[in-house]
């Protein structure tokens, strides 16, 4: 199979699963009031990856910073967006970094596509369409390591970009591998497996929570620390890491709170929710796709639950303070 088969392959079964929804729609018993959204944004939502959004004048939307002023060139996936600087890359696989202004700061194209990416001051860490990684040097244009791993043919559209821990480059690969790389050395220092189905197998999420490593890919969460390894296996919509806790919102209705370890505290069912996007501000917040806002408090015990205008049907961005839709963005401030 030639490289740009494979390619399409990929982001088909991409877009195809991202738009995949439940047949049976969740029904609460109460719902306390009615949201209406805040206000407009300057466009329509027309792209969304796991750092941020992409709107269609070209601005990015992205998780701590809500919207960016600065523009990413057309027709480019916005990537990352670290120490002020946005990455962007082209169907083609040219990467784009700009800072927060607008002022490029280094174009290349790599000729291949990109599947995610980040950077921490001169080092630009990729994960490409082919299950390749590389550690690039801006400043010197030098590859500084790649690696290329194992094929994959099908994809979580949230796929989940490589993270700088000191003098560390995790890389979460697209076989369901993390990859430790020392940015000294240039060297792999462990390769842990998180999960080992053959498709919908990428790393979809990455953190670091309590001195511990967090991943998970959409069936199976670990937590890593230098002596142990402790993982749960669920289907996941999204993740929340908040203090010393974990909240999974899973494919099947159910928020679950853990510790860093992954032991169990509490559950909560919803049935039949097809979670959108999970948020937290003073409450813990899920959006479910047929039009409700589900309102927990942080241990699980009181629920609230608000209709939204209209049901979640194309792509829609979740901040720590807002979520976005459409052309729109509602504010967490503004749930009593």
């Amino acid at each position: 199979m030639s490289n740009k088969i494979k390619i399409f392959a990929v982001f088909t079964v991409i877009f195809l699963f991202a738009g995949c929804s439940s047949k049976s729609l969740y029904k609460p018993k109460s719902i306390v009031g009615d949201i209406s959204y805040s206000g407009n944004l300057p466009a329509k939502i027309v792209d969304v990856t796991r750092s941020g959004a992409t709107l269609a004048n070209s601005q990015v939307i992205t998780r701590k910073n809500g919207l960016l002023k600065a523009k990413i060139p057309k027709n480019y996936r916005f990537l990352a967006y670290n120490q002020k600087k946005v990455i962007s890359t082209s169907p083609t696989g040219t990467i784009n970094i700009e800072d927060s202004n607008g002022k490029k700061l280094f174009s290349h194209n790599f000729n291949s596509m990109i599947a995610s990416a980040n950077i921490d001051n001169n080092i630009l860490a990729i994960v490409f369409a082919n299950n390749k990684i590389m550690v690039y040097d801006i400043d010197t244009n030098k590859i500084l390591f790649k690696r290329k791993l194992d094929d994959v043919y099908a994809l979580d559209a949230r796929i989940a970009n490589p993270y700088f821990l000191d003098k560390l480059i995790v890389f979460p690969t697209l076989d369901g591998r993390l990859l430790i790389v020392d940015k000294v050395s240039d060297k792999v220092l462990r390769d842990i497996v998180v999960s080992s189905k053959s498709y919908f197998n990428n790393v979809i999420f990455l953190n670091v929570l309590d001195n511990r490593l967090v991943a998970a890919t959409q069936n199976r969460v670990i937590s890593i620390d230098p002596k142990h390894v402790d993982f749960m296996n669920v289907g996941i919509k999204d993740i929340i890491f908040l203090g010393q806790r974990i909240f999974i919102f899973t494919k099947d209705g159910r928020i679950i709170l853990t510790t860093s370890n992954l032991k169990e505290m509490k559950e909560k069912k919803f049935k039949f929710a097809n979670f959108s996007a999970a948020i937290y501000g003073k409450y813990i917040y899920a959006i479910v796709k047929n039009g409700y806002l589900i309102a927990v408090d942080k241990d699980l015990i009181t629920t609230n639950v608000y209709q939204l205008p209209n049901s979640i049907e194309d792509l829609m961005f979740a901040t720590k303070g807002s979520f976005y839709y459409d052309n729109k963005y509602f504010k967490l401030s503004k749930v009593k």
